[in-house]
């Protein structure tokens, strides 16, 4: 398998998660995250940490999104990208596998991270996580989470893979995603069956120091099925290669029953661009990691606003 740079780090979890762009939620620093106990369904304080190599890790911002039949949940410290991030397939409490979901550390200052998919072996038990509370008065979502993170260079053989223990979350803040903007176009056929999408949702990704801005594309039907894009932000009229489920510039993927399928070639040409508004043309074969499944979305195009 190619070397799965995360260039887009953490934050290619935050655009392919389809995040609305919000500003982090700091954590107080006067807590201490050691004393107390539960708090979700009152407002109690936030909390996001792990424990690995032998010391606890603390986040210092944190938040969530609920929408598109996707979890999507950061926990980010200091400046240089260093985060947690998780992508799960559904919307409701309950305990999730770690190899079927999205589960990613990346360290401070690097392009690759520890994730819970072993790629030589995708039934490979990795761990969980477990939705415990979400709390749609407070809109905070709460949790626990362990896995085994094995290192996306493939081509490095003296990283072991890091086990990541009593991960915890708790009133997390969580966005929802509006209506699209009126005037929204969203087309595409998969597997040669045309995407009738219910709702179509456009986002610019603000990232991480260091990373670039993303402009998020999403097309969804009420039952949880999506087809989406990722485009970096700077990049101007033309057409554009995806080389893999991380692209440097564009990528792509579609959750069809429940399952999330990643683009792994295909292009994205973009006609016409604004300081709030893109249109253009995508096709890409996509793929499940899992089942190695592969479908193919054809004749896609979007004119969408975004902000």
């Amino acid at each position: 398998m190619k070397n799965i740079k995360f260039l887009t780090g953490i934050f290619f979890i935050l655009a392919a998660f389809t995040f609305t762009s919000c500003d982090n939620e700091p954590i107080d620093p006067a807590i201490d995250l050691d004393d107390f106990g539960g708090g979700g369904n009152n407002g109690g304080p936030i909390v996001f940490k792990a424990d690995f190599s032998g010391s606890t890790w603390n986040a210092t911002t944190a938040q969530a999104n609920i929408s598109n039949g996707l979890i999507s949940i950061i926990g980010a410290r200091g400046a240089s990208g260093e985060a947690f991030a998780f992508q799960i397939l559904g919307t409701a409490t309950g305990t999730y596998p770690a190899n079927e979901n999205l589960l990613v550390y990346t360290p401070a200052n690097s392009e690759y991270s520890y994730w819970s998919l072993d790629v030589n072996n995708g039934q490979t038990n990795t761990g969980s996580i477990t939705i415990t509370e979400i709390n749609t008065q407070n809109n905070t979502i709460s949790g626990t989470f362990n896995f085994t993170g094995y290192w996306s260079d493939s081509t490095v053989s003296n990283i072991l893979p890091t086990v990541f223990t009593n991960g915890v979350f708790e009133n997390i803040p969580f966005t929802t995603d509006g209506p699209a903007p009126s005037g929204d176009t969203f087309f595409a056929k998969v597997d040669g069956v045309e995407f009738v999408e219910d709702q179509i949702d456009a986002a610019l990704i603000t990232q991480v120091s260091g990373m670039p801005d993303q402009i998020s594309i999403v097309g969804s039907k009420d039952n949880g099925d999506t087809v989406s894009l990722n485009i970096v932000r700077s990049l101007p009229v033309g057409t554009y290669q995806i080389t893999g489920p991380f692209g440097e510039e564009v990528n792509g993927k579609c959750l069809a029953n429940d399952l999330l399928y990643t683009a792994q070639s295909g292009t994205v040409t973009i006609s016409t661009k604004t300081a709030t508004r893109i249109s253009g043309t995508f096709s890409m074969v996509v793929q499940n990691f899992t089942t190695s499944e592969t479908k193919t979305v054809s004749q896609g195009t979007f004119d969408v606003e975004y902000n």
